[in-house]
């Protein structure tokens, strides 16, 4: 007598089983994400336009009484020259400390 191979081990089926409607459901919440353009709230969105340098100097110039920050402006933060990512991220610039505030930049969870 011939058996018949079975389509896969039991513990396979079970997890395809309740994975399916898991991974339809995922699907359906992204397209809904991207046809209303909902975004998580914990991303803000970006300051307010001022003046930015490519280099410290530069915006010290500007500033001659004000300290230098470096901005990330899609983040809107900035980090003081003590702090690890001071001047090394590639999507920063150097901004004056109060022009940087005012804008609403505000400082990073390390800087306080």
């Amino acid at each position: 007598m011939l058996r018949t191979p079975r389509c896969g081990h039991p513990r396979r089926r079970r997890i395809a089983w309740i994975s399916s409607p898991l991974v339809i459901l995922l699907s359906v919440i992204l397209a809904a994400y991207s046809i209303t353009g909902t975004h998580s709230a914990a991303v803000t969105p970006p300051p307010a336009e001022v003046a930015h340098f490519q280099f410290e100097q530069q915006a010290q110039q500007h500033c001659p009484e004000d300290s230098v920050v470096w901005a990330i402006a899609h983040l809107g933060i900035y980090n003081s020259s003590v702090e690890r990512w001071y001047g090394q991220t590639t999507d920063g610039a150097f901004m004056c400390l109060h022009d940087a505030e005012n804008a609403g930049y505000r400082a990073t969870r390390s800087a306080k």
